[in-house]
């Protein structure tokens, strides 16, 4: 038995990938991926269905995934060159695809596999209907697998269990509270009230349905005025969605990957019944009683058009579709400049981000201090986001500054490599050597303050004071909280760059407490239900952290109740007229 292993290398979305490729007796056996730098939850899906696909058909000529376009046409072009450098020549089993026409019957139909969608759709099915996602992309998990997997867990039997007489004194009214003072008032108290009374089922609910396991959060944030934050083990999205999604499928529903909706149908009563979708070789016609909307947000959509400079950390495939295929169906939206900005970002590629914020948060709690390019603070560290959002935002060049010393670098770098970056990547980084963004410098005080572009003098001084008033236990400047402020150690500094960033859209289509869409005459429009980012108002014009999470929870959890229910009325409706042997199903043409 001939075996040989074929190194190939391609650039991926985020940096260089190399793998390897087992080739034994002129066959494709495996392969396997040693060093990458894309996004684990993205990668980790897109990368198991590229190797399926090209073992199964013996070829690197197969379709790219979806979604993850750049990547994986990148790896099988690189694969394809390599076997062909090495003189290897694979018999292809590659069959020519023939486009065909499907239909399915449904009771549900959902759009969209994001943590919303899922919510929807596992509750649907839970409660006895025939329900099926369709995603566009070639991975579930939408915009949520970028997050980390916190949740508040007000009124849920999870936190009773892990926060003890603590989770007595939170409540609905006090999470709503807590969301019109964050939110400045912006938010609409009906699906603020909505997502408060309903985030604490849609926990116990989901934690039975996929038997999930969650834990306090290891960072509970200043906004929340109680302890209520919790997350999975792992703090990881991708084992969130992953779980679900396999409860999901075992129990019984369907998930299409790849499947691209293209046009929503109305009947002759000009109620909304089907939709087209496309996929990669066939054309699926759902019809269905209800239909559930999750398909996330428009970030992406935005950030091409040049409607923001404020650089965009989420997926690519945020493109607002849904504007486009539900036109027909007359909907009214509210607030669509409207984005959540965070204030820890690293633009690690002109106008595209990614966020520091576990890193910066355990980093200002060991005592780091913010300061501008004049070498002086901005900001209170200790205090909300938000407080963090408008000083950056109030720089003549948008752009602060974290310094550090090495005990506090070693945490804020084992977090980086926890929630998203890896060691190359970072080392990267401090390669650019401050001559341009991300700006990630080390030395003592004067390297790292003419490398960065910071007023050496002023920074100096701005050290030498807050030392002083470490010391003294009061800081006269911002007030920030003595437990927080810490002496530095050594002469090694460490100075990061802090950038705007954002992600979630937070204006969106309108609905009543049913999660039912409405049209310009704010009517619900009947069997449409809508979850999750593409739904605005709940958290205002500026969420708490973890409320994007915990709206996708409590709104998919209303919308598939509502959703199962009007199935059910749907089906007296159409019962006379239905036949005895009516079967639900799938037909191909």
């Amino acid at each position: 038995m001939s075996e040989k292993i074929i190194k190939a290398q391609a650039m991926g979305r985020n940096g260089q990938i190399d793998f390897d490729i087992a080739v034994a007796n002129d066959r494709i056996e495996d392969i396997k991926v040693t060093k990458s730098s894309e996004t684990p939850g993205i990668f980790k899906q897109v990368v198991g269905k590229l190797k399926e696909n090209v073992i199964k058909n013996q070829s690197f000529a197969v379709d790219a995934v979806s979604g993850a376009s750049i990547m994986t046409q990148a790896m099988l072009d690189s694969g394809s060159k390599a076997l062909k450098e090495n003189g290897i020549a694979i018999q292809s089993e590659l069959p020519k695809p023939e486009h065909r026409d499907v239909t399915l019957d449904v009771d549900v139909a959902v759009i969209g596999s994001g943590m919303a969608g899922l919510m929807a759709a596992a509750r649907a099915l839970a409660l006895g209907k025939n329900v099926l996602v369709l995603e566009k992309n070639g991975y579930i998990g939408g915009a949520t697998i970028l997050n980390g997997s916190n949740v508040v867990g007000t009124g849920s039997k999870v936190s009773a269990n892990l926060f003890g007489e603590e989770a007595q004194k939170d409540s609905p009214a006090l999470l709503v509270k807590d969301i019109t003072r964050e939110s400045r008032g912006t938010n609409y108290t009906e699906l603020s009230q909505l997502l408060a009374n309903n985030i604490g089922k849609a926990v116990d609910f989901i934690t039975e349905f996929a038997n999930l396991t969650y834990q306090k959060a290891e960072t509970q944030t200043i906004e929340h005025s109680v302890d209520r934050q919790i997350e999975m083990p792992s703090e990881s999205s991708y084992e969130l969605v992953s779980k679900v999604a396999e409860a999901f499928t075992k129990k019984g529903g369907k998930i299409l990957l790849e499947t691209r909706v293209e046009q929503l149908n109305k009947d002759d009563q000009g109620k909304l019944v089907s939709l087209v979708a496309e996929g990669k070789h066939e054309t699926v016609k759902v019809n269905f009683k209800s239909l559930v909307m999750a398909a996330g947000g428009w970030g992406a959509r935005d950030y091409r058009e040049h409607k923001t400079k404020i650089p965009y950390y989420g997926p690519m495939t945020s493109t607002g579709d849904y504007f486009d295929f539900a036109q027909n169906m007359n909907l009214v939206a509210r607030n669509l400049d409207w984005y959540k900005v965070y204030p820890h970002g690293l633009e690690v590629e002109p106008g595209i981000a990614k966020l520091t914020t576990y890193s910066t948060k355990e980093a200002t709690d060991m005592g780091a201090i913010f300061v501008n390019t004049d070498g002086k603070r901005i900001v209170n560290e200790s205090a909300p986001y938000t407080h963090f959002r408008d000083a950056i935002a109030a720089q003549k060049d948008k752009i602060a500054f974290v310094v550090m010393d090495q005990r506090t670098w070693d945490r804020f770098y084992e977090l980086l490599l926890k929630y998203g970056f890896t060691a190359d990547e970072v080392q990267g980084f401090f390669a650019l050597d401050g001559k341009k963004s991300p700006i990630l410098v080390k030395g003592d005080l004067q390297t790292v303050a003419q490398k960065a572009g910071i007023n050496y003098t002023n920074l100096q001084k701005t050290l030498t004071d807050y030392a002083d008033e470490v010391k003294a236990g009061k800081d006269h400047e911002f007030n920030r909280p003595a437990k927080f402020m810490h002496e530095y150690e050594g002469s090694t500094y460490y100075v990061i760059e802090q950038k705007l960033r954002f992600c979630t859209t937070l204006g969106g289509y309108e609905t009543n407490k049913q999660m039912q869409l409405l049209d310009q005459e704010f009517n619900p429009v009947a069997n449409f239900y809508a979850s999750g980012e593409i739904v605005g108002g709940a958290n205002g014009h500026d969420s708490m952290p973890s409320m994007m999470n915990s709206w996708s929870y409590a709104s998919g959890f209303v919308a598939g109740t509502e959703a199962a229910d009007n199935a059910n009325y749907q089906r007296i409706l159409s019962a006379p007229a239905e036949k005895a042997d009516t079967v639900s199903g799938a037909s191909a043409k």
